[in-house]
Protein backbone atom coordinates (compact mmCIF):
# COMPACT_ATOMS: atom_id res chain seq x y z
CA UNK A 1 0.00 0.00 0.00
CA UNK A 2 1.75 3.18 -1.24
CA UNK A 3 1.61 5.96 1.31
CA UNK A 4 2.03 9.71 1.07
CA UNK A 5 2.63 11.51 4.35
CA UNK A 6 0.17 14.36 4.78
CA UNK A 7 0.74 15.46 8.34
CA UNK A 8 2.83 14.53 11.34
CA UNK A 9 1.18 15.34 14.66
CA UNK A 10 2.18 14.88 18.28
CA UNK A 11 0.30 11.59 18.64
CA UNK A 12 -0.32 10.36 15.10
CA UNK A 13 0.70 10.53 11.47
CA UNK A 14 -1.73 10.90 8.56
CA UNK A 15 -1.13 9.26 5.21
CA UNK A 16 -2.95 9.35 1.89
CA UNK A 17 -3.32 5.85 0.43
CA UNK A 18 -5.35 3.87 -2.06
CA UNK A 19 -7.64 1.34 -0.42
CA UNK A 20 -9.87 -1.00 -2.43
CA UNK A 21 -9.38 1.20 -5.46
CA UNK A 22 -10.35 4.42 -3.69
CA UNK A 23 -8.41 7.27 -2.12
CA UNK A 24 -8.33 6.81 1.65
CA UNK A 25 -6.70 8.20 4.78
CA UNK A 26 -4.59 6.24 7.25
CA UNK A 27 -4.24 7.56 10.78
CA UNK A 28 -1.38 5.79 12.54
CA UNK A 29 -0.55 6.34 16.18
CA UNK A 30 3.18 6.55 16.64
CA UNK A 31 5.34 5.19 19.46
CA UNK A 32 6.56 7.53 22.17
CA UNK A 33 10.11 6.83 23.34
CA UNK A 34 9.57 8.61 26.67
CA UNK A 35 6.87 6.11 27.67
CA UNK A 36 7.48 2.63 29.02
CA UNK A 37 6.97 0.29 26.05
CA UNK A 38 4.15 -1.73 27.61
CA UNK A 39 2.33 1.45 28.63
CA UNK A 40 2.89 2.98 25.20
CA UNK A 41 1.42 -0.07 23.46
CA UNK A 42 -1.59 -0.04 25.77
CA UNK A 43 -2.25 3.69 25.27
CA UNK A 44 -1.99 3.49 21.48
CA UNK A 45 -4.22 0.42 21.35
CA UNK A 46 -6.88 1.98 23.59
CA UNK A 47 -6.82 5.36 21.82
CA UNK A 48 -7.14 3.73 18.40
CA UNK A 49 -10.10 1.65 19.56
CA UNK A 50 -11.73 4.61 21.32
CA UNK A 51 -11.40 6.98 18.37
CA UNK A 52 -12.89 4.44 15.97
CA UNK A 53 -15.77 3.88 18.37
CA UNK A 54 -16.40 7.61 18.73
CA UNK A 55 -16.43 8.11 14.96
CA UNK A 56 -18.92 5.31 14.45
CA UNK A 57 -21.16 6.28 17.37
CA UNK A 58 -21.18 9.92 16.30
CA UNK A 59 -22.25 8.85 12.81
CA UNK A 60 -25.13 6.87 14.33
CA UNK A 61 -26.31 10.09 16.02
CA UNK A 62 -26.51 11.90 12.68
CA UNK A 63 -23.11 13.60 12.82
CA UNK A 64 -21.15 13.57 9.57
CA UNK A 65 -17.83 11.83 10.25
CA UNK A 66 -15.42 9.93 7.99
CA UNK A 67 -16.48 6.38 7.08
CA UNK A 68 -14.15 3.77 8.59
CA UNK A 69 -12.88 1.12 6.18
CA UNK A 70 -10.73 -0.86 8.58
CA UNK A 71 -9.26 -0.80 12.09
CA UNK A 72 -5.77 -2.30 12.31
CA UNK A 73 -5.15 -2.79 16.02
CA UNK A 74 -1.79 -4.48 15.43
CA UNK A 75 -0.38 -1.38 13.73
CA UNK A 76 -2.53 1.12 15.69
CA UNK A 77 -4.16 2.34 12.48
CA UNK A 78 -7.56 3.50 11.33
CA UNK A 79 -8.10 3.38 7.57
CA UNK A 80 -10.92 5.75 6.75
CA UNK A 81 -12.60 7.77 4.05
CA UNK A 82 -10.54 10.59 2.59
CA UNK A 83 -12.91 13.53 2.97
CA UNK A 84 -12.54 15.92 0.07
CA UNK A 85 -12.84 19.62 0.79
CA UNK A 86 -11.23 22.47 2.72
CA UNK A 87 -10.91 23.18 6.40
CA UNK A 88 -13.65 25.37 7.82
CA UNK A 89 -10.78 27.54 9.09
CA UNK A 90 -9.92 28.39 5.49
CA UNK A 91 -13.41 29.00 4.09
CA UNK A 92 -15.20 30.73 6.97
CA UNK A 93 -16.16 34.26 5.91
CA UNK A 94 -18.62 37.03 6.66
CA UNK A 95 -20.75 35.69 3.83
CA UNK A 96 -21.16 32.16 5.19
CA UNK A 97 -20.44 32.57 8.92
CA UNK A 98 -24.07 32.46 10.04
CA UNK A 99 -24.82 29.33 8.03
CA UNK A 100 -21.72 27.47 9.15
CA UNK A 101 -21.97 28.54 12.81
CA UNK A 102 -25.52 27.19 12.90
CA UNK A 103 -24.46 23.96 11.19
CA UNK A 104 -21.51 23.49 13.51
CA UNK A 105 -23.67 24.13 16.57
CA UNK A 106 -26.20 21.54 15.43
CA UNK A 107 -23.49 18.91 14.91
CA UNK A 108 -21.85 19.56 18.26
CA UNK A 109 -25.23 19.49 20.01
CA UNK A 110 -25.80 16.02 18.54
CA UNK A 111 -22.43 14.93 19.92
CA UNK A 112 -23.09 16.30 23.39
CA UNK A 113 -26.63 14.92 23.51
CA UNK A 114 -25.10 11.50 22.89
CA UNK A 115 -22.44 11.93 25.58
CA UNK A 116 -19.55 12.44 23.16
CA UNK A 117 -16.80 14.98 23.82
CA UNK A 118 -14.80 15.80 20.70
CA UNK A 119 -11.78 16.96 22.68
CA UNK A 120 -10.27 19.24 20.04
CA UNK A 121 -13.01 21.44 18.65
CA UNK A 122 -11.43 23.91 16.25
CA UNK A 123 -12.32 25.11 12.76
CA UNK A 124 -9.33 23.08 11.53
CA UNK A 125 -11.15 19.88 12.45
CA UNK A 126 -14.14 20.47 10.19
CA UNK A 127 -13.92 19.73 6.47
CA UNK A 128 -16.30 21.62 4.19
CA UNK A 129 -17.00 20.74 0.57
CA UNK A 130 -19.05 23.69 -0.61
CA UNK A 131 -19.62 22.15 -4.05
CA UNK A 132 -21.65 19.22 -2.68
CA UNK A 133 -22.70 20.77 0.63
CA UNK A 134 -20.64 18.35 2.75
CA UNK A 135 -19.78 19.33 6.33
CA UNK A 136 -17.67 16.75 8.16
CA UNK A 137 -16.21 16.65 11.68
CA UNK A 138 -12.81 14.97 11.84
CA UNK A 139 -10.03 14.04 14.28
CA UNK A 140 -11.62 12.58 17.40
CA UNK A 141 -8.18 11.56 18.63
CA UNK A 142 -8.58 13.39 21.95
CA UNK A 143 -12.26 12.55 22.32
CA UNK A 144 -14.01 10.60 25.05
CA UNK A 145 -17.44 9.77 26.42
CA UNK A 146 -18.95 12.09 29.02
CA UNK A 147 -22.24 13.80 29.78
CA UNK A 148 -20.76 16.16 32.37
CA UNK A 149 -21.58 19.84 31.88
CA UNK A 150 -17.98 20.72 32.71
CA UNK A 151 -16.58 18.54 29.92
CA UNK A 152 -19.08 19.86 27.40
CA UNK A 153 -18.28 23.42 28.45
CA UNK A 154 -14.54 22.89 28.02
CA UNK A 155 -15.26 21.42 24.58
CA UNK A 156 -17.10 24.61 23.59
CA UNK A 157 -14.57 26.90 25.23
CA UNK A 158 -11.84 25.44 23.04
CA UNK A 159 -13.91 26.34 19.98
CA UNK A 160 -14.72 29.79 21.34
CA UNK A 161 -11.01 30.50 21.80
CA UNK A 162 -10.46 29.51 18.17
CA UNK A 163 -13.03 32.08 17.09
CA UNK A 164 -11.47 34.72 19.34
CA UNK A 165 -7.96 34.17 17.96
CA UNK A 166 -8.26 32.80 14.42
CA UNK A 167 -11.58 34.37 13.39
CA UNK A 168 -11.57 37.56 15.45
CA UNK A 169 -13.27 39.60 12.71
CA UNK A 170 -16.15 37.10 12.74
CA UNK A 171 -16.43 36.70 16.50
CA UNK A 172 -19.82 38.44 16.58
CA UNK A 173 -21.17 35.25 14.97
CA UNK A 174 -20.31 33.32 18.14
CA UNK A 175 -23.73 34.49 19.35
CA UNK A 176 -25.24 32.72 16.34
CA UNK A 177 -23.46 29.55 17.42
CA UNK A 178 -24.65 29.88 21.02
CA UNK A 179 -28.27 30.43 19.97
CA UNK A 180 -28.28 27.37 17.70
CA UNK A 181 -26.47 25.21 20.27
CA UNK A 182 -28.85 26.26 23.03
CA UNK A 183 -31.83 25.31 20.86
CA UNK A 184 -30.46 21.90 19.86
CA UNK A 185 -28.52 20.66 22.89
CA UNK A 186 -30.55 19.08 25.69
CA UNK A 187 -28.51 20.94 28.32
CA UNK A 188 -27.53 23.79 26.04
CA UNK A 189 -28.28 26.72 28.34
CA UNK A 190 -26.59 25.07 31.32
CA UNK A 191 -23.52 24.24 29.26
CA UNK A 192 -23.20 27.81 27.98
CA UNK A 193 -23.47 29.12 31.55
CA UNK A 194 -20.75 26.67 32.54
CA UNK A 195 -18.55 28.00 29.72
CA UNK A 196 -18.73 31.42 31.41
CA UNK A 197 -17.87 29.85 34.79
CA UNK A 198 -14.85 28.04 33.34
CA UNK A 199 -13.67 31.25 31.68
CA UNK A 200 -13.86 33.10 34.99
CA UNK A 201 -11.89 30.40 36.77
CA UNK A 202 -9.19 30.50 34.12
CA UNK A 203 -9.10 34.30 34.13
CA UNK A 204 -8.65 34.60 37.88
CA UNK A 205 -6.52 31.54 38.57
Amino acid sequence: MNETLLRKGAEAELYSVEYLGEKALVKRRIAKDYRIQQLDLKIRKERTKLEAGLLNFAKQQGVRTPFIHKIDRKNFEIIMEFVEGKRLKDVLSAKNAQKYCEKLAEQIALLHNAGIIHGDLTTSNVIVNERIGDFCLIDFGLGFYSSKLEDQAVDLLNLKKTFQSTHFALFKHWKTFEKAYSAKAVSGKQVLRQVENVEKRVRYS
